[in-house]
């Protein structure tokens, strides 16, 4: 499968945990990282700003649900702490943006290993729901690969 994966940090060396996601991700297969890394304020205004890029990620999984279990497990090696809440300041921010394989929305019980800090279901919507909208992730997926875009989800895929 081949993933774009947004990658993000504002606390700590930034461009340091930035690295090590590239690293972490390399774990799983072939990496292209994007040559564009940008700096973006935090938009919830609780933290330093973001350093932001994208990459491209070819790996031998095909299931997006269990790509993304990896990413959450990625996140938390790096030291990502989400007790403090949904949008806190974070080491490492990994968000799967879309594959080429299928589209649309999953919910599926939380593995044994994640629950705790991500509570008893977890949900994906790819191509991600709000990444059309966030020139951190365009404007550095666009410098990997040029022409990429993402429409606007305009309708809830159903749950598969």
């Amino acid at each position: 499968m081949i993933a774009i994966v947004a990658l993000g940090s504002n606390l700590g060396d930034r461009r340091a945990n930035l690295e090590a996601g590239l690293m972490a991700l390399r774990t799983l297969g072939a990496v292209v990282p994007s040559p564009l890394v940008m700096e973006t304020p935090d938009e919830s205004g609780r933290g330093p700003a973001y350093l932001n890029t994208v990459a491209r990620l070819v790996t031998d999984e095909n299931d997006p649900r269990r790509l993304l279990e990896t990413l959450l497990r990625l996140e938390r090696i790096a030291g990502r702490d989400r007790s403090a809440g949904r949008n806190a300041p974070r080491t490492l921010d990994l968000d799967l943006i879309t594959t080429d394989g299928d589209k649309g929305r999953w919910i599926w019980d939380t593995p044994e290993d994640l629950r705790a800090s991500l509570g008893s279901s977890l949900e994906l919507e790819l191509p991600h729901p709000r990444a059309f909208a966030r020139p951190f992730v365009l404007e550095p997926w666009r410098a990997l690969e040029a022409g990429a875009d993402l429409p606007p989800v305009s309708s809830p895929h159903p749950p598969a």
